[in-house]
């Protein structure tokens, strides 16, 4: 039996058919008609709760009144609090949803597997939050919160990354900078950092909210005047990430800033956007410029195929994609049999290899 249950608000019968589809072998699944029943209720059923959905055709005052009593009576501290509206519901509202108290938006229509994954990923962050006991709690839930405000707010805007994609960015990294700290203990890298590393990898590309839209999604080779644009995702997304008033003083929010910006720095000092070179780089953006790399050449895109997993290792080890820090090519090398465990086991995605076998 399913231990985790979501409280689902609404009353369209197609809707909660469609949810219990999607999510329903993951999650049990209250499903309640009325928010006036729904206040009274959920003061009952929070304990069991790892997330509530509130659907409805438009953002009704009835939704409003219910994310106010549900910030109010502070459920949205341990619990999250998603609001499922059509498209164009969104546009219109966006706003005046968060400012309701709700942690989460999602369209409809939406594809079931984005659900599931979209489901996983903020239910993970809450239950991370609950279970850890070495941070300071107000640190903990403030970092928690403002990292599932920024990744709302950053969906709504455009839709230029799946959520699969996201979390592969955010545990991947997570995984490589364990095994850096634990390597290279002179960098000073806590085990606490190295997860504030892997969380603050899933903003690397924020930027791109700001780019063009006629640019982020062209399908054909960009000019050279579009790449320069394309480019400038890493200062935009420095300038999309102090839109949120961020506490730069907090190192997971550092960690964020960094990487948003230097990702796609390189080593020899050939990359952008201020050509940085060695050292000069900060380790977080280092740690995460070769994972960027790896997940692009794994994941199958609408735009490419993905490449053989033997292959696109060789690629990185040969530097055929750029020159990476020696020490996180070690860490790399160190830990890529755990990666790539992670990506058959906890994704099932489907590793694609060479007759040859693993390059060296």
């Amino acid at each position: 039996m399913v231990e985790k249950s979501i409280l689902y608000i609404g009353n369209n019968k197609m809707n909660q058919f469609v949810l219990k589809q999607a999510i329903g072998k993951d999650y049990n699944i209250i499903n309640l008609s009325s928010y006036m029943e729904a206040v009274s209720k959920t003061p009952a059923l929070i304990s069991r709760l790892c997330a509530v959905i509130c659907s409805d055709e438009r953002f009704t005052n009835e939704m409003h009144v219910y994310g106010d009593d549900f910030t109010s009576k502070k459920f949205s501290e341990t619990v999250p609090l998603i609001a499922m509206l059509p498209r164009e519901a969104v546009e219109d509202e966006a706003s005046a949803v968060y400012l309701a108290g709700y942690n989460e938006i999602i369209e409809m229509p939406y594809d079931p597997t984005y659900l599931r994954t979209k489901m996983k990923a903020v239910t993970d962050i809450y239950a991370r939050a609950e279970k850890s006991g070495g941070e300071d709690n107000e640190e903990l839930e403030k970092r928690t919160k403002m990292l599932i405000n920024v990744l709302s707010n950053c969906f709504t805007l455009i839709q230029f990354e799946s959520a699969d994609h996201i979390i592969r960015s955010k545990d991947l990294t997570h995984i490589i900078a364990e095994t850096f700290a634990d390597m290279y203990p002179e960098y000073g890298l806590s085990q606490q950092d190295a997860d504030y590393i892997g969380d603050a990898a899933a903003l690397h590309d924020i930027g791109k909210a700001l780019i063009p839209p006629e640019i982020l999604f062209k399908a054909g080779k960009l000019t050279d005047d579009e790449f320069l644009t394309m480019k400038q995702h890493t200062v935009k997304g420095v300038e999309l990430l102090n839109r949120f008033g961020l506490d730069t003083s907090h190192k997971f929010f550092e960690y964020a800033f960094e990487i948003a910006k230097y990702h796609h720095e390189r080593w020899d000092g050939r990359g952008y956007p201020d050509r940085l070179e060695g050292d000069q780089i900060p380790v977080s953006a280092q740690i995460y410029s070769i994972i960027d790399v790896y997940n692009a050449l794994i994941a199958e895109r609408v735009y490419k195929s993905a490449i053989p997993y033997d292959q696109a290792l060789s690629m990185i080890r040969e530097g055929k994609t750029g020159v990476f820090p020696p020490k996180v090519l070690s860490a790399f090398n160190e830990c890529e049999p755990k990666m790539r465990a992670y990506l058959e086991k906890s994704l099932n995605m489907k590793i694609e290899t060479t007759k040859s076998g693993f390059g060296a």
